[in-house]
C-alpha cells in the first residue's frame, strides 16, 4: 500500500479534520510505532504502522473539557476582573469561556484548581472535595513545635462552632509543614493556624485526590487523564 500523510489518515478514520490533526501532530498528540511525531507531512502505512492518539487529543475532541491548573499566587478564582487577574488568565481563549471551577483558592495561596465544561463534572469535584485527601505544602511566620502540630493534627481545634477532622501533619522545616485534610471549610488552614497564634505566610495545594501538581509548573494547567476523571464522578 502506497504511504499516506499522517494528518489525512486521521481524517480518514474520523478523528478530525486535516487541519486539527496537523495541531495534534505538532504539540506531540500522536505516536506511531510508540514515538511520538512532531513533523508536519509525516507519512505512514495504514496496514502495518501503529497510530496511537494521546488522551489529551481526545479531550480536544470531546463535547466536554477536564483540565487542572496550578494557580500562583495573585491570581483569584473568579471570572471578575475588578478582583485583578483571574486564573482564567492562564487559559487559552478558545477554552476560557465555557469552563468553570471547583476546589477555590484565595488570591494569596498556589495551587492545583479542577476546571470543566461539564457542569455536573464540576458538582461532582466540589462534593469529593469535602471527603478526599487534599494536600497542602504550608510556611508559617515563626518557629513550630511539637505541639503545634500535635494541636493542627488531632482534631482539638474548632472552627464555626465544630471541631476539624483530624490530619496528617508532618514538619518539613523549621517554619513549615505538610498537610494532608479530609474535609473543605472555608480558608482551614490559615484558620487552624491562626487558632495557635500563628500567620500562615505561604500556602500551596500539591495534590487533590489522586491529582498531582507533578510536572506542572506554576501558572500552567493540563489534561486529566482518563483515570483521574473517572476518581471525581
Amino acid at each position: 500500500m502506497d504511504l499516506i500523510r499522517l494528518n489525512k489518515h486521521l481524517k480518514d478514520i474520523g478523528l478530525c479534520s486535516r487541519r486539527k490533526a496537523d495541531e495534534f501532530i505538532a504539540n506531540g498528540f500522536i505516536k506511531i510505532n510508540g514515538t511520538v511525531i512532531c513533523e508536519l507531512g509525516y507519512k505512514i502505512n495504514p496496514l502495518t504502522d501503529v497510530v496511537t492518539v494521546s488522551d489529551d487529543a481526545h479531550q480536544v475532541i470531546d463535547k466536554f473539557v477536564y483540565i487542572v491548573l496550578n494557580k500562583p499566587i495573585g491570581y483569584v478564582c473568579s471570572r471578575d476582573k475588578e478582583e485583578g487577574d483571574t486564573i482564567y488568565d492562564l487559559l487559552p481563549n478558545d477554552m476560557k469561556d465555557d469552563l468553570a471551577y471547583a476546589g477555590r483558592l484565595d488570591k494569596d495561596s498556589s495551587g492545583l484548581v479542577i476546571l470543566s465544561n461539564n457542569g455536573k463534572f464540576v458538582y461532582s469535584v466540589f462534593n469529593k472535595l469535602e471527603e478526599c485527601e487534599k494536600e497542602y505544602l504550608v510556611t508559617v511566620n515563626k518557629p513550630i513545635h511539637d505541639e503545634y502540630l500535635y494541636q493542627q493534627s488531632h482534631g482539638l481545634i474548632r472552627l464555626d462552632g465544630k471541631a476539624v477532622r483530624r490530619a496528617k501533619v508532618w514538619q518539613t522545616g523549621i517554619k513549615s509543614y505538610g498537610m494532608i485534610l479530609t474535609e473543605g471549610m472555608n480558608r482551614q488552614i490559615r484558620r487552624m493556624a491562626e487558632n495557635q497564634g500563628y500567620v500562615v505566610t505561604k500556602l500551596k495545594r500539591v495534590r487533590v485526590g489522586c491529582v498531582t501538581d507533578h510536572g506542572l509548573d506554576l501558572g500552567t494547567w493540563r489534561f486529566l487523564t482518563k483515570e483521574e476523571i473517572e476518581f471525581f464522578h
